[in-house]
């Protein structure tokens, strides 16, 4: 787990975004600086779910990727 969690960081850091697969159900990883309608301007990576679109906040890839850790123990690709 440890080596896909370090494949998925890489991949985020060097692209600014990364998908993977866990328990057979699609996510990204994305780092977020300027979106919405109006511009907003933020620093934050993104964890989305591909299927519903619904997104968590982290301020840093790191916390990120200790959620991902903690939530996610079934990641089977990395796609990114």
């Amino acid at each position: 787990m440890k080596n896909r969690l370090t494949s998925l960081k890489n991949a985020a850091l060097n692209k600014t975004w990364v998908s993977f697969i866990n328990e057979n159900h699609p996510y990204s990883l994305m780092h977020w600086s300027i979106g919405g309608l109006h511009n907003d301007q933020k620093d934050v990576w993104l964890l989305q779910d591909e299927m519903t679109f619904e997104a968590q906040e982290f301020e840093t890839i790191d916390l990120a990727i200790e959620w991902i850790r903690e939530n996610m123990k079934e990641i089977s690709d990395i796609l990114g």
